[in-house]
């Protein structure tokens, strides 16, 4: 699982066995929605930014397809892909509740 480095989260690096997973899961970075969000006052101004949206199944059933994956290797695919969507949202999260966008 990745998460932000930190004293209480030190790195972890993925076993060598799940690189494959950690490739996709960057390698799809490009097709994961980014949903714009903010505030925006008449006359004003505003504020508005994107924070990262979910990887959708379609483009993970696709890589599994292109790469051959077997049933049980897309469904481990596709649970880690969850989790880590869900990982660097909590991290996007964390770090914008810092900057207070």
């Amino acid at each position: 699982m990745i998460s932000a480095v930190t004293e209480d989260h030190p790195r972890t690096d993925p076993k060598p066995e799940f690189f494959w997973i950690w490739r996709a899961w960057h390698r799809l970075a490009a097709d994961r929605p980014q949903n714009p969000f903010g505030m925006i006052h008449p006359m004003n101004g505003g504020i508005i930014a994107t924070q990262p949206g979910a990887t959708p199944w379609r483009i993970v059933r696709s890589w599994a397809d292109h790469h051959g994956l077997t049933r049980e290797e897309y469904q481990l695919l596709d649970l880690c892909i969850v989790a880590m969507d869900r990982v660097a949202h909590d991290h996007w999260e964390h770090e914008r509740r810092k900057f207070a966008l």
